[in-house]
């Protein structure tokens, strides 16, 4: 949990979108699975998740290492699910307006895990950063993403 950022209440969509996420049971993580790969929503609390993820051989490219578009890809997926833990209304939305991916190693098979956090969240905005750690759990990946709260139909 960061402490620069007030603990609320998720609404109750956005607890029931994040429950079944961690469950495997919604469309989203079915959607996520088939598009980004094999993702488990270990955990989740206000303002933090933690995931795995398992990286199959449809994202590594010959050379055993992932493409940097299909990490920056997950990076947006990442900072989405994020930034619905502080959504306190259930007709609230959001869009990413900014998405910054920073490769410090490799990262390939068997698996990477996820530590997500937000940083700030306002009445407009959501800032998230988020770290994907290796197998070996060394930082391979960092995030930083802005992400712009809407309601919906606006």
């Amino acid at each position: 949990m960061n402490d620069n950022i007030s603990a609320g209440r998720t609404s109750q969509r956005h607890t029931e979108l994040l429950n079944g996420y961690q469950a495997g049971t919604s469309p989203f993580h079915q959607w996520a699975a088939e598009k980004l790969g094999a993702f488990a929503l270990t955990r989740w609390a206000w303002g933090a998740i933690a995931m795995r993820w398992d990286i199959d051989d449809r994202f590594v490219m010959p050379d055993g290492v992932m493409f940097g578009g299909h990490i920056a890809a997950v990076a947006d997926h990442v900072a989405g699910l994020a930034a619905m833990t502080v959504l306190t209304e259930s007709d609230e939305r959001f869009r990413t307006s900014r998405l910054e991916t920073n490769f410090f190693r490799p990262l390939g098979m068997p698996l990477a895990a996820i530590e997500g956090r937000v940083t700030n969240a306002s009445r407009s905005l959501i800032h998230v950063e988020a770290d994907i750690l290796n197998a070996q759990g060394k930082l391979a990946v960092r995030i930083y993403a802005v992400q712009v709260r809407r309601l919906t139909g606006s």
